[in-house]
């Protein structure tokens, strides 16, 4: 996610990637004395532990981040504070944990630099061409056209699936990665050398689809026409209703924020696991959220109002610990909510238990909170923003799985499924950065 949120300048680049780089040294120092521990809890409680362990750190590089370069920290904060669901820091420092510690310093070196080098190289494609700079300095003449699409989420994405082009004749020729069809052959030859079954034949939206709906459209406007007649809603519809389109169009947490992205692929590639991730996205970041802004403004708030009535340094709990007790809160609510459904409805826990696991990594849980509550925010406004983030994450999952179930662009040895999503969501956010430009409200 951040590979294309931060790239639209260099100095963005590099400081998320300095960023990674000692957030995840700085984690396995202080994980790896507590290896057998954390190695024999269960998955949710071990990335649960580790998710609390960074944000430690990613607190304290953002406090140093403040200090050093105030400027580019205002511009890439809400992204620092990411890091702490970032896949690669969490994956890197569980691995580490089955080698010994030099090795695992080195395995994350590897990564890390791995990962800034992605980062630089976007950010040289996209501020040269979106600013016509580089550093600050000018490297194009003021007459070049700039290319302001790249600076914006549209480009991010265009640019990561140019790049996947571009490098991937270099993957498969070293072996990095297979072409399509040379994994429909192995698969082929696993089976005993008999051809693989015939792909599922395209599956089209039913008439009756269609109709319920129409008619669900026809009832959504029919109660906002009502709604808007009774005076003691009218006042909740007048301020809620720009929030929540705001929060499902215009300023949606994937197609403007760019976050949320990794599961988002992952899961469309199958209709049926896109919309029940997408239900528990809309659930636990709803409820989530909603929690969190009780705890921050009930218990951070309240204590450091309390501190500063006997100490005389301006200490707010509420600036320092609000990110490590956001990842607490979720990954209890997680929990607790899995052995609620596994205790009073097995049904549901069987056909979403393992979503609501994998929700506490996805970054969108977090981002829900920490780009609204330290706002100031209010309680009706915060939850009906995290309602519409999860919402924008179900639609454009269930979108992207619908249009990839149809094969408009079958996948080549030029490029691969991934590539071809990449290039969808991309189109969606040039949509999407259109009906953006429309000021309803």
């Amino acid at each position: 996610c951040s590979s294309l949120a931060v790239t639209n300048k260099l100095e963005n680049s590099l400081t998320m990637g300095i960023g990674v780089t000692l957030v995840t040294a700085g984690s396995i120092c202080l994980v790896y004395p507590f290896k057998r521990l954390i190695s024999t809890a269960g998955t949710h409680h071990k990335i649960s532990l580790l998710m609390i362990i960074v944000s430690v750190f990613v607190a304290i590089f953002g406090f140093f981040a403040q200090a050093f370069v105030p400027e580019i920290t205002a511009n890439i904060k809400a992204y620092i504070d990411l890091i702490t669901t970032n896949c690669i820091v969490l994956a890197v420092i569980s691995e580490g944990l089955t080698v010994d510690f030099w090795e695992a310093q080195r395995k994350i070196f590897k990564a890390c630099l791995g990962y800034s080098l992605a980062l630089v190289l976007l950010a040289f494609l996209r501020e040269p061409l979106g600013f016509g700079t580089i550093l600050g300095f000018p490297v194009l003449s003021e007459t070049f056209p700039r290319v302001v699409l790249m600076v914006t989420p549209v480009g991010g994405f265009f640019a990561l699936a140019a790049f996947r082009l571009l490098l991937r004749p270099f993957f498969i020729k070293t072996g990095i990665v297979c072409p399509e069809a040379s994994a429909c052959e192995c698969a082929s030859a696993t089976n005993g050398g008999d051809p693989l079954p015939e792909a599922r034949p395209k599956v089209g939206i039913s008439r009756t689809s269609l109709i319920v709906l129409g008619l669900g459209v026809c009832l959504f406007i029919s109660m906002i026409i009502h709604i808007k007649t009774i005076p003691t809603i009218n006042q909740y519809y007048i301020i809620l209703l720009p929030v929540l389109l705001n929060a499902l169009f215009f300023d949606g947490i994937v197609l403007s924020k760019l976050l949320g992205l990794c599961p988002l692929i992952n899961k469309s590639r199958q209709i049926d696991a896109a919309w029940k991730m997408g239900v528990a996205v809309i659930i636990v970041t709803t409820l989530s959220t909603a929690l969190n802004w009780i705890v921050y403004n009930h218990v951070l708030v309240k204590c450091s109002d309390f501190l500063s009535k006997y100490s005389s340094l301006p200490i707010r709990l509420e600036n320092i610990f609000y990110l490590t007790v956001f990842i607490v809160t979720i990954a209890v609510f997680v929990q607790v909510l899995s052995v609620l459904l596994r205790k009073f409805a097995k049904n549901v826990y069987e056909q979403m238990g393992q979503f609501l696991e994998l929700i506490t990594v996805n970054c969108i849980v977090l981002a829900s909170a920490t780009f609204t509550i330290p706002t100031g925010a209010k309680f009706l406004v915060t939850t009906t923003t995290a309602f519409g983030y999860g919402l924008h994450w179900m639609m454009v999952v269930v979108w992207l799985a619908l249009l990839r179930r149809q094969r408009l662009f079958v996948p080549t040895t030029a490029w691969d499924e991934d590539t071809v999503a990449i290039l969808i969501l991309g189109i969606m956010a040039a949509i999407f950065t259109g009906i953006g430009m429309i000021h309803i409200f």
